[in-house]
């Protein structure tokens, strides 16, 4: 009972909080249960088939029949509705579910009963109790996602037949069968819920790693802020959404001032440093969901805006141009002074035109600003 204890604790703490793992380890359970929903709907007449039972209780056998395909059915039912059911309540969906299992396990339950100790049921005793372990291990390896309702699910179908041998005095020997059997696959079903556990940690470790190596593959080591290669995919599907819903894209390039003065004058390490200034202050004024800004390469940056006017990104760059003028990089106590110029250009995408000329236009402008005296934001015109 400590070792059911601890891993219930275990499973609480790794699924309270998630809702998407919690999503994922039911729809886990949905998977491997739905092979022993379609066994339940068809067991009890193939039992019943071969020993002519259907013939020598009629009643019996349609009640017990017609029940568990009538569950089966709504199962099947509650499957198809999975998705809308678990987008308007996880709980009302989780409910239902443990609720159609325990029908399915206490019909079961009642029909193992009725076959051990009933006379009614001796001609099929014996596949009976095969069935027992059959259908016991099977639901247990099914619901191991859910250890708790494992073990529950499973004293329905048990421990109903043991108390019966309890009260029953011959049938002691079937009773003392039934609860060895119960408490072995229990710690069965409790050691491979550990092992489920243990594998979904993993699982859930090399998803993180997955996610940070994708991370990694999109981000500047040095400025931490999106790289050229994500700025290219990105710059594509923008282009596209754009060109669908008319929608005006504009791109600012930005380049640091006298940078090669700054790495010759003071080391490529301060030059890294006025790199992540800039950086932060570019993401700072790109903050919108749509908003991209990116490192382009060496000491050029890229702003990348959906949906603005010429005249937005005209502003939007006057105002990172004004911010990054008044806001000095610290390096070890000292102040530094640094200006970028800025080169604007905005277009109407259209599949006509090639995504290449918005950064072509923007180079243009941004080689206008630095011919004109530097610090300077000067927009393309077409």
């Amino acid at each position: 009972m400590v070792v059911i204890v601890l891993l219930l604790t275990a499973e609480k703490l790794l699924i309270d909080k998630d809702i998407n793992i919690q999503r994922r380890i039911d729809m886990d359970l949905l998977s491997r249960s739905m092979n022993g929903t379609v066994v339940y709907a068809v067991m009890l007449p193939m039992v019943f088939w071969p020993f002519d039972f259907y013939l020598l209780q009629p009643m019996l056998s349609t009640v017990f029949a017609l029940s568990m395909l009538l569950i089966s059915i709504l199962r099947g039912f509650h499957k198809l509705l999975t998705k809308q059911l678990y987008r308007y309540s996880a709980n009302l969906w989780r409910n239902l579910f443990f609720f159609l299992s325990l029908c399915h396990a206490a019909t079961l339950s009642t029909f193992f009963v009725f076959s051990i100790y009933d006379e009614r049921f001796t001609p099929i005793i014996h596949v009976t109790m095969l069935a027992i372990g059959g259908i016991s291990s099977g639901a247990v390896v099914a619901l191991i996602p859910r250890i708790k309702f494992c073990l529950i699910n499973l004293s329905v179908l048990l421990i109903p037949s043991i108390v019966a041998g309890v009260i029953i005095n011959d049938k002691f020997p079937y009773e003392g069968m039934l609860t060895l059997y119960f408490g072995f696959i229990a710690m069965i079903g409790v050691r491979s819920s550990e092992e489920y556990i243990r594998s979904f940690k993993i699982e859930l470790k090399l998803d993180e790693q997955k996610s940070e190596l994708e991370r990694q593959g999109k981000i500047d080591a040095l400025t931490n802020i999106y790289n050229r290669g994500y700025f290219n995919i990105e710059l594509e599907k923008q282009w596209e959404y754009a060109s669908r819903l008319k929608l005006r894209l504009s791109l600012l390039l930005i380049d640091v001032d006298h940078f090669k003065s700054i790495n010759d004058n003071h080391g490529h390490l301060l030059g890294d440093a006025c790199l992540v200034h800039i950086a932060k202050i570019i993401n700072q004024v790109g903050k919108r969901e749509t908003d991209l800004a990116a490192r382009f390469g060496g000491e050029e940056f890229v702003l990348l805006i959906l949906e603005n006017e010429g005249d937005d990104a005209a502003k939007i760059a006057e105002v990172l141009r004004h911010k990054i003028e008044n806001s000095p990089f610290q390096v070890d106590g000292k102040s530094f002074p640094v200006t970028v110029s800025i080169g604007v250009a905005s277009i109407q995408p259209s599949h006509k035109i090639d995504s290449r000329q918005l950064i072509e236009y923007a180079d243009i402008a941004l080689y206008k600003a630095k011919h004109q005296g530097r610090n300077l934001v000067i927009v393309h015109t077409n």
